[in-house]
């Protein structure tokens, strides 16, 4: 059984494949854990994933409309939102991960953690 981490945007286009993958490889045994905003913890868990929040000072996904939008802002203050994650995550093993499309610093992240990835197109 593989330890997988999964890495998307809050996106419906982006999530719900991705969510979709996560649920076919939680019932073939592969032990998942989630990282995501809070408005995906209910569909994260409903599959049977462990799940992980952004802290609320780098949820760069769910900003209100008078501040700078997500990707902006992971663009502007990478390391906030990478330091956060990688906090979060510290003393946790995982064998690859898996990350969507628009996710930013996928690459990082997973260089950070020292383990394979692998870029998921929904197609």
């Amino acid at each position: 059984m593989s330890q997988v981490l999964f890495l998307s945007s809050p996106v419906d286009n982006d999530v719900n494949p991705i969510l979709s993958l996560a649920s076919e490889m939680i019932t073939r045994g592969e032990k998942v854990t989630f990282f995501g905003s809070d408005e995906l913890k209910q569909p994260i868990e409903n599959i049977g994933a462990d799940f992980k929040s952004y802290s609320k000072d780098s949820d760069v996904f769910n900003k209100k409309e008078s501040e700078k939008s997500g990707l902006i802002t992971a663009l502007l203050e990478p390391m906030k939102f990478i330091d956060d994650i990688a906090v979060q995550l510290r003393g946790l093993n995982f064998d690859y991960a898996v990350f969507s499309d628009a996710y930013p610093y996928a690459n990082v992240i997973t260089r950070l953690l020292g383990i394979p990835k692998t870029q998921y197109s929904g197609l």
